[in-house]
């Protein structure tokens, strides 16, 4: 059965090809068409890494030394002009591996995001696209970084591109509105999951009533997720918030509307949404909002704290909801050190495209990897019902730099045993529910102005139970690094790691690293 859909999605791989080329030559144009005027720095990059592990196949049985290069060509682009803002940072990464060539190869890493004001204050268009590699299973240990050098092939390259033309206004002078068009689709290099194509309108309007304090929104949404050809589901959603302002500072809301999806059944089942919430924000530097709704899945609190001070930046977050994206890495580590950051730094700076260079440039400057993972998530095929918790601070001094992130998740097939005939990725092909237990500490020093000590220490704990099996791994890794410049645009590192996997899986690795890289 497994040969059969594999073979079955061979088709919907050569359109999802062509589909996500349209996607990334619609990114690269909202870079070339304005780069005639504004404010644009192009840096082409160059990087060898080479990595000495004791285990490149992590083998819990036989080790095997190797010496792994990896050349590294890259290009970033970022700016605004006129109408248009861009980020772009792609790399190439080219592994050469010094004991078995056969193992050579190939790995993407891209992270772009543009924005285009197509016509002045009505429509705009958002392209975005992500290249990264992704942990197939929960069970088998995290990658020890965004380039996985080692040889078991427990991840895969996974890509997502996503197109968003949108148009915003006033309707008659009494609402603001805005109607929205998302088309993203995502791969991967495996035939153990499914692509897919997703196609979303959402309309949104927002308004005021004769009540001074008394506010209004309604959003409309209908969406199609097509796993490669062989099993589409749809959802709709009608939605309305009426929201009353008691104080400045404080706000209460009343949710009501109606859905219906065919997530767990073959045909779309409709249900009530019911809820409540409310909004605290004492200063412009804290915000506390809770909202309580009743679902198809049953009862859903969501819950998000920030605060914020001139040397800590923190965050806490609680939720729980569907997640549909084929694909797409489950939202239950906490990725990499630019994730975190760029996460904790939403309140400081909404626009997405300010917020990422204000996060580079503090990572620059206090010489933290953007990279490096700090837990890893895994990948799924369909639809699964996610809870989640995380908190996760920084704390920002002129010498040292110390971020902590803890998580907790638990991710259950929706999919599985209703008929659908779609299982969901290598993980849940043996268990229906997975739940992730993580925290993670790094640290930075600079020893000199220019020179950085980093280190970091993580620990992710995983348990799947259901579908006939009890499953449990639990992951430390440790990580020491030195970087330092060898002139104004030259960087160089050295580092080591220690990789501890027991459970389920069971292995160590010990490795160590060294980096020479160049802006030109």
């Amino acid at each position: 059965m497994a040969m059969v859909t594999a073979m079955a999605a061979k088709p919907g791989r050569n359109h999802l090809n062509v589909r996500r080329l349209m996607l990334l030559g619609v990114s690269m144009g909202c870079a070339v068409l304005p780069a005639l005027a504004g404010d644009w720095k192009i840096t082409p990059t160059i990087g060898v890494n080479e990595t000495s592990t004791d285990n490149v196949a992590l083998s819990n049985t036989n080790k095997q030394h190797d010496l792994i290069t990896d050349l590294n060509p890259g290009i970033r682009i970022e700016g605004a002009g006129g109408r248009s803002k861009l980020r772009f940072d792609y790399q190439v990464h080219e592994l050469i591996y010094a004991k078995d060539s056969a193992h050579n190869g190939r790995q993407n890493s891209l992270n772009t995001l543009g924005t285009l004001e197509a016509l002045e204050n009505w429509l705009f268009i958002e392209a975005s696209g992500n290249i990264s590699q992704q942990n197939l299973s929960a069970f088998t240990g995290a990658t020890a970084s965004n380039v996985n050098t080692n040889t078991n092939n427990t991840s895969t390259e996974a890509s997502t591109y996503r197109l968003s033309p949108y148009i915003r206004g006033v309707l008659g002078g009494i609402a603001d509105y805005q109607l929205r068009y998302n088309l993203t689709t995502t791969s991967t290099k495996s035939s153990n999951t499914y692509n897919s194509d997703t196609k979303e309108l959402v309309a949104t309007l927002k308004g005021a009533t004769g009540l001074a304090n008394l506010g209004w929104s309604l959003d409309a949404s209908t969406t199609t997720i097509d796993y490669s050809n062989i099993r589409t589901n749809e959802a709709d959603r009608l939605r309305g918030v009426l929201t009353y302002q008691i104080k400045p500072q404080f706000k209460v809301s009343l949710i009501g509307g109606r859905e219906a999806n065919n997530y767990q059944s073959l045909s779309k089942e409709s249900h009530p949404i019911k809820g409540t919430g409310f909004e605290w924000s004492p200063t412009d530097r804290t915000v506390l909002a809770i909202s309580q709704e009743d679902r198809f899945f049953g009862p859903s609190r969501t819950t998000s704290f920030t605060h914020r001070t001139s040397g800590t930046a923190w965050k806490y977050s609680r939720s729980k909801d569907t997640s549909v994206l084929g694909n797409q890495q489950q939202q239950v580590g906490l990725g990499t050190n630019y994730d975190l950051y760029f996460n904790l730094f939403s309140s400081v700076e909404p626009d997405p495209i300010k917020r990422a260079a204000l996060v580079n440039a503090l990572l620059l400057s206090s010489g933290i990897s953007p990279t490096a993972q700090m837990q890893g998530g895994f990948l799924s095929s369909g639809v699964t019902l996610q809870q989640r918790q995380e908190f996760s601070f920084a704390l920002l001094g002129a010498r040292n730099t110390v971020t902590f992130a803890a998580t907790r998740s638990e991710s259950q097939s929706l999919s599985s045993g209703s008929g659908t005939g779609l299982l969901v990725g290598s993980a849940f092909s043996t268990a229906n529910d997975i739940r992730q237990t993580g925290a993670s500490i790094n640290w930075s020093h600079k020893l000199t102005p220019l020179s950085s000590l980093i280190g970091s220490f993580s620990r992710l704990k995983s348990t799947g139970s259901g579908g006939g099996s009890n499953l449990e791994t639990t992951q430390q890794m440790m990580n020491l690094n030195f970087l330092t410049p060898l002139g104004p645009k030259t960087n160089a590192g050295l580092g080591a790691r220690r990789v501890v996997v027991d459970g389920t899986t069971s292995h160590t690795e010990h490795a160590l690293t060294g980096l020479l890289s160049h802006q030109f």
